[in-house]
């Protein structure tokens, strides 16, 4: 299908031509482009030229008297303006189609033209759109829960790319829920993975783009209000949907932008998942630091500065006391073993050395392991046992 069709087109001819005159310039346009055709005459095709002029996608020109012209490149704007005829016009137009080469080449013409000028205001738009969809992308990056994810992919969609009604799904097991939506009241709605659109999405991983749901085999419900749907995996933990009540609504393009917020979601939501992981398996650590009877220590450093002391266990405080904590390790630890270990550039693996330190009953030998613990946006996190007398693997 040509890029111009459902095109509207205004004619315009002088005031003063015979009424007839353009019939076959419009017969020729309306038939070669399915198009809406306007033809219109003197003032009023300027006047509603200036009114309407960014509803059109073409204005021809069938008058060689140069007022007319005038008055109507004054008016265009940026919407194209063709003149058909054999007289060069005295203002700057976009083209100029000699009037020898008869109605089919002038269509053709205001074709090539409709064509080119729907490329670049599609490549203007994406631009834009994408523009518009950096700042919530970023924003994606740093969301600390689901809701903020949730809140800034709705955003994204109706804010960066103009779509009304979104609905991102989480899964739930083997169900599908709406989490965030911009659907008036609740949503209580939920599909099972085999069932819908969303089903199938997330099935395939693939984006589905649906123009007419009424007769989609996988219909799950009625729903007035939806007619096109473009639903886009968001990881293998939900789908991204946007739905429309017009028919045949979305194109490839369209799926893309939804595509790239979707992507983001998906690493953000990942992100969450894994640092709640890491959270889980940090307690249970700390779970069994408390427990132990053995001196142990933690360090942690949040910001890319030194690490800290950050918490001692009863038998370390017993042995060594605690007025380090919350010191940085250069200084709570008062060997060159323990603030090698201990600092930003300890061992990435499991790590014991031997040592010697001061207490209230003279130096001790001691064997110190290291276990580094890695933990989403921290850059040094690691647990200190000491023991005397004992082997470590």
């Amino acid at each position: 299908m040509s890029s111009s069709h459902d095109a509207r087109v205004l004619v315009a001819v002088s005031s003063n031509t015979p009424s007839g005159f353009g019939a076959d310039v419009v017969d020729a346009i309306e038939s070669s482009l399915d198009a809406t055709v306007l033809h219109k005459r003197g003032a009023v095709a300027t006047e509603f030229l200036r009114e309407l002029g960014p509803t059109l996608d073409c204005v021809v020109v069938i008058s060689c008297r140069s007022d007319c012209v005038e008055n109507l490149a004054s008016a265009a704007g940026e919407v194209p303006l063709l003149v058909y005829g054999d007289e060069v016009p005295s203002v700057p137009v976009d083209e100029v189609i000699a009037g020898d080469g008869g109605t089919d080449l002038l269509a053709r013409r205001v074709s090539e033209r409709i064509e080119r000028e729907r490329e670049r205001n599609a490549l203007e738009e994406a631009n834009a759109k994408l523009s518009a969809l950096n700042t919530y992308t970023e924003e994606l990056t740093g969301c600390q829960s689901v809701d903020e994810v949730s809140d800034t992919v709705v955003s994204a969609v109706t804010g960066a790319l103009g779509h009304g009604r979104c609905v991102l799904a989480l899964r739930k097991d083997d169900e599908f829920y709406p989490y965030g939506h911009t659907f008036d009241g609740e949503l209580n709605v939920r599909l099972h993975i085999d069932e819908g659109v969303v089903g199938r999405t997330f099935r395939t991983g693939e984006t589905q783009i649906v123009d007419d749901y009424d007769s989609d085999p996988d219909q799950a419900r009625d729903i007035p209000q939806v007619r096109s749907i473009v639903s886009v995996p968001v990881g293998d933990v939900a789908v991204l949907q946007v739905t429309t009540d017009r028919r045949a609504a979305f194109d490839r393009r369209d799926a893309e932008f939804i595509e790239i917020i979707g992507s983001h979601a998906a690493e953000a939501l990942a992100r969450l998942q894994r640092e709640a992981d890491l959270r889980v398996e940090r307690d249970r650590l700390h779970y069994f630091f408390d427990g132990i009877e053995s001196p142990a220590v933690y360090v942690e450093s949040t910001d890319g500065d030194e690490p800290v002391l950050t918490e001692v266990n009863t038998a370390y405080e017993a042995l060594f006391g605690s007025e380090d904590i919350e010191r940085p390790v250069s200084v709570a630890f008062p060997t060159d073993t323990e603030r090698e270990l201990f600092g930003s550039d300890g061992p990435d693996e499991v790590t014991h050395c031997e040592l010697t330190r001061e207490t209230a009953d003279g130096p001790v030998d001691l064997t110190v392991g290291v276990v580094p613990i890695p933990l989403s946006g921290i850059e040094t996190a690691a647990f200190g046992l000491y023991a005397a007398n004992a082997e470590f693997p």
